[in-house]
């Protein structure tokens, strides 16, 4: 279980905006469960979050706290990584990444 987000607040967040066709956006949400149960156990990983924005279907905010920088590369490069992304669908479902920011903590 993941701690709760006032209890331990990461030092580094990854913000990655995700677009897909607005047919494919309930498949992309189940999907998203699938992608929690592969990086949840993961070391340095403290929570995700997705986000779907109101006014621009098929866009979304993924979100995923870690302890450091470290540790989210190392998931990057792991074949969990991989597999998670095998479950995410495949076209014409398929999302497209269209940005990624990387923020980390200077001030609590």
């Amino acid at each position: 279980m993941s701690p709760a987000p006032d209890s331990s607040p990461a030092a580094f967040v990854v913000a990655s905006e995700l677009a897909v066709d607005p047919g494919g956006a309930s498949a992309l949400e189940s999907a998203f469960g699938d992608r929690l149960g592969q990086v949840e156990g993961h070391p340095g990983f403290q929570r995700l979050e997705v986000w779907r924005d109101d006014h621009s279907e098929g866009s979304y905010l993924m979100v995923t706290w870690w302890d450091d920088e470290t540790a989210f590369r190392t998931y990057m490069r792991s074949p969990e990584h991989r597999v998670s992304h095998d479950r995410i669908p495949t076209e014409p479902s398929r999302a497209r990444g269209v940005g990624l920011r990387r923020f980390t903590r200077v001030a609590t």
